[in-house]
């Protein structure tokens, strides 16, 4: 996969599930984590091992705790934490005495919360000491045309990864009952719960790629809107239909989008 050349950054303020593995893509998984050039698709990689719920994802994924890159390795860790596997604890607390980031030392730790409660079936979300934000991801509204699957897996991998790697946020899990956040949350008075729901949209015209997110920002779990913020980011040299780098800019722009909240969030 080439690398993209983003011309264009620009965020306006107006106030993340990758798909279960199927047993042929283990070998595809397990190759790209190992052996991508690309961190993006290792990453992907990583959290699509996690997701699997098979024991082959063990020990691709303790390998890639000393990727070179710290996505890569905050992936990795998260990865083992929704994997459950036998043996994930081991090696994140291996990892966790020897990493250098502090945010990959963060995911770590979320990671073996969740493993010593028994795995992410009957866990409750990590909350830790400095927690301030309970953020829940809504369906993806799909702009691009695709009208596929994969928009909605991209973009709930990355923001959700993204929100376990950002100091003080704690992902809610997909699709949780009303009465469970209510629950998780007035266990936890002084964390405060929102809902993000994204829409991706995808454009050509003279040879650039636009790729624009709008997020609608909800209290949570109430879910009473209160505003909204957009960006895109822009490619030149793409031609019409090349998924891949769509699914690249989709990805960064999911990423970037909970940046862009957590400098929101903490006025509201």
């Amino acid at each position: 996969m080439r690398a993209l050349s983003v011309f264009v950054f620009f965020g306006t303020l107006l106030v993340s599930s990758v798909a279960l593995a199927q047993p042929n893509d283990m070998d595809r998984l397990i190759y790209n984590l190992a052996n991508s050039e690309d961190f993006r698709v290792r990453t992907q990689a990583a959290l699509a091992l996690g997701a699997s719920k098979s024991d082959r994802a063990l020990p691709p994924l303790c390998t890639a705790l000393a990727d070179s890159n710290t996505t890569v390795r905050a992936a990795s860790a998260a990865a083992l934490g929704r994997l459950g596997a036998h043996g994930g604890q081991a090696c994140l607390e291996k990892r966790l005495d020897v990493e250098s980031s502090d945010v990959v030392k963060a995911t770590i730790q979320k990671a073996l919360e969740v493993l010593k409660n028994g795995g992410p079936g009957g866990a409750e979300p990590a909350f830790a000491s400095d927690s301030r934000f309970y953020i829940a991801i809504g369906k993806t509204t799909d702009k691009t045309g695709r009208g596929t699957a994969e928009v909605e897996g991209i973009v709930r991998s990355a923001m959700s990864a993204k929100i376990g790697q950002t100091p003080g946020f704690v992902a809610a899990p997909a699709n949780e009952a009303l009465a469970d956040a209510k629950r998780r949350l007035a266990a936890h008075a002084k964390v405060k719960g929102f809902f993000l729901s994204p829409v991706i949209t995808a454009e050509y015209a003279d040879d650039f790629l636009k790729v624009k997110i709008d997020v609608a920002m909800a209290s949570y779990p109430d879910k009473n809107v209160f505003g909204n913020f957009s960006f895109f980011l822009k490619a030149g040299g793409v031609s019409p239909g090349s998924t891949d780098d769509e699914n690249d800019l989709i990805r960064t722009v999911a990423e970037r989008a909970v940046d862009k909240f957590a400098a929101i969030a903490p006025n509201q």
